[in-house]
């Protein structure tokens, strides 16, 4: 697949059939439900009421996860189409939803200005020094609490892999990680795991790790 992932979801109807395209299937609904009841679980270290930055946030679907577990967030993307997407099925959040369009990757934050941050659905577009790059904008978003989810690369995995290709499918990741480079990746980024989870193990390559910046003390 030969695309720009900085460009691709810019266009307006990419960010309009983004959540059709991926989620509207059975497999897809059951993929969306367990995924946001996972990202929630991810932020329990984080107190009711906190603000999360979400980045890059797109339409809002992992968004709305925290919004209805009770926490504000404020979204970040490159893309003002996709971020239309998401002010959209979110106003009924009114202030507790916010966003910005920002470039994480070239122009970090001078700042935290959030409780935590989540980064997810991205990383795998990219090669690890790029990785490096943008996480670590995410982490310097946060004051605490760094939710992250990459793409696993196992034997496993990679089996899977070469089976979909054969199929005539295109894999879902450009660039997964190995357990190895996670921790290249965490260290580089100025974080430490905590714990990590996986989603559906024999089907789905996702993995979610939750990390805090090497500063803060765990507390839990």
């Amino acid at each position: 697949m030969n695309w720009n992932p900085d460009e691709h979801y810019k266009s307006t109807a990419v960010a309009a059939d983004y959540d059709a395209n991926r989620f509207s299937s059975i497999p897809g609904q059951v993929f969306n439900f367990l995924e946001k009841r996972l990202v929630a679980k991810c932020f329990s270290l984080l107190p009711e009421g906190g603000t999360i930055a979400d980045a890059p946030c797109g339409t809002g679907r992992l968004a709305e996860a925290l919004l209805d577990a009770g926490y504000r967030v404020h979204g970040f993307d490159i893309s003002r189409a996709m971020l239309g997407v998401a002010q959209q099925r979110l106003a009924s959040h009114g202030e507790n939803f916010t966003c910005e369009v920002a470039n994480l990757k070239e122009c970090p934050p001078s700042g935290p200005i959030c409780d935590g941050a989540l980064c997810a659905r991205v990383l795998m577009h990219f090669p690890l020094e790029q990785q490096v790059q943008f996480l670590t904008g995410v982490a310097g978003l946060s004051r605490s609490v760094v939710v992250i989810n990459q793409s696993l690369d196992s034997g496993y995995q990679r089996f899977r892999r070469r089976l979909k290709r054969w199929m005539g499918n295109q894999p879902s990741a450009r660039f997964p990680i190995t357990d190895e480079n996670i921790g290249l990746l965490l260290k580089r980024s100025g974080l430490r795991e905590v714990r990590r989870h996986r989603l559906l193990p024999f089907i789905s390559e996702a993995v979610y790790i939750v990390a805090r910046k090497v500063d803060v003390p765990d507390h839990g």
